[in-house]
C-alpha cells in the first residue's frame, strides 16, 4: 500500500482525525487530491469501506477486518499510521466512539428530554423545540452548495427513472419526495423493499437513472446497502443525511446535510422537509410549462374521480 506524507493538514497535525466526521472529510480531501497526504488506490478503497460500515470497523479484530477487505493486517496498520494515528487500535477507537453513541439512541434522547425543567411545560417546550427546528433549518441552508443544488435539480429532471429510498422515520420523508416529484414528472417511485426486496428494486435501474436516499443515525442497513449497490452499478446516488461521516454520504455522488438535533426524542425531520420543498420548487420552476401541464393533468384526473371533497 503506497502512501506519501506531505506537510500535515489540520486533520493530522498532532494525531489522526478524532471523530468519524473528521475522518470522512479527510477521505473526501484525499479523493479530491487536496489533502496534505497521498494514499494508494487500495488504501483509499479500504478507508472508504471502513467509513461506509463503521459498526463493522468498530467491532472486528484487525485480522477479521483485513480478511473482509482482502488485505493483510499490516496494511491496516500502515494505513492508520499514514493517517496520523499511532497504530490501528487508535484509529479503531474513532469508530468505537462513534458507534457507542448510536446503540441507545432513542432512550438517551428521551432521557435528555425528561431532564429538562418541567416547571414550564407546554408553551415553554413548544417554543424550545420550535427554536431548535429553526436552527436546524438555518444550518441546512448554510451548508447548501449552489453547484450541488443545480446539479441535483438537473438530475431530478433528466434521469429517466428515479427511485427513492428511506425507511423507518425517513419513510414518510421519502414518500413526500416521491409524491411531490411524481406530480410534475413521470417514472418516480419509492424503492420497493417490502414486496420484492432491495436487489429487485435496484435491478430495475440502469446507469443514468437516479437513486435518492434519505437517512440519519442510527442508519438502516438496507438503505446503506441500496446506496452502495446502486453506486457499484453506475447509478447516480443523491442523499439527504445528517453528517459527512454518514455511510450514506460515502456512497453518494451528491450529499445534502440536514441536521437532526433537538429536544425531540428521535431525529428532527424539519430541515429535511424544507430541503425537499426547495428541491421540488426548483425542479418545477425549471420544468416550466411541462410542470404546469403535469399538474393540470393531475387536477383533471382528480376532478373525474372526485377524490377531493
Amino acid at each position: 500500500m503506497d502512501s506519501q506524507r506531505q506537510p500535515a493538514s489540520d486533520h493530522t497535525a498532532v494525531n489522526g482525525p478524532q471523530t468519524l466526521e473528521q475522518l470522512s472529510r479527510l477521505l473526501a480531501e484525499l479523493k479530491a487530491g487536496t489533502a496534505g497526504l497521498r494514499l494508494g488506490k487500495r488504501a483509499l478503497e479500504v478507508l472508504d469501506g471502513m467509513i461506509t460500515y463503521p459498526k463493522q470497523s468498530a467491532i472486528c479484530s484487525i485480522s477479521d477486518l483485513a480478511d473482509n477487505f482482502g488485505v493483510n493486517p499490516s496494511t491496516l496498520t500502515r494505513l492508520a499510521k499514514s493517517l496520523g494515528y499511532k497504530g490501528f487500535a487508535e484509529m479503531q477507537r474513532v469508530f468505537r466512539n462513534y458507534t457507542a453513541g448510536t446503540e441507545h439512541f432513542y432512550s438517551l434522547r428521551a432521557g435528555q428530554l425528561f431532564q429538562h425543567d418541567q416547571g414550564h411545560e407546554g408553551i415553554h417546550l413548544a417554543s424550545q423545540i420550535a427554536n431548535e427546528e429553526t436552527g436546524n433549518i438555518a444550518s441546512m441552508l448554510e451548508s447548501l452548495n449552489s453547484d450541488t443544488l443545480d446539479r441535483v435539480v438537473d438530475l431530478l429532471i433528466q434521469a429517466p427513472r428515479i427511485r427513492i429510498q428511506g425507511l423507518r422515520q425517513s419513510y414518510p420523508i421519502a414518500n413526500y419526495l416521491s409524491y411531490g416529484l411524481g406530480l410534475i414528472r413521470k417514472d418516480v417511485a419509492v424503492l420497493s423493499v417490502a414486496q420484492h426486496g432491495i436487489i429487485h428494486g435496484i435491478s430495475q435501474l440502469e446507469p443514468g437513472d437516479l437513486l435518492f436516499t434519505i437517512g440519519s443515525a442510527p442508519y438502516t442497513r438496507s438503505t446503506v446497502t441500496a446506496s452502495r449497490v446502486a453506486r457499484e452499478q453506475g447509478i447516480e446516488v443523491v442523499t439527504i443525511t445528517d453528517n459527512h461521516a454518514s455511510p450514506l454520504a460515502a456512497s453518494a455522488s451528491y450529499t445534502f446535510i440536514s441536521p437532526t438535533s433537538g429536544s425531540f426524542f428521535s431525529n428532527s425531520m424539519s430541515a429535511s422537509l424544507v430541503l425537499i420543498e426547495v428541491l421540488l420548487s426548483l425542479v418545477a420552476r425549471k420544468l416550466g410549462d411541462q410542470a404546469l401541464d403535469s399538474l393540470k393533468h393531475y387536477e383533471n384526473l382528480i376532478g373525474k374521480t372526485q377524490v377531493e371533497i
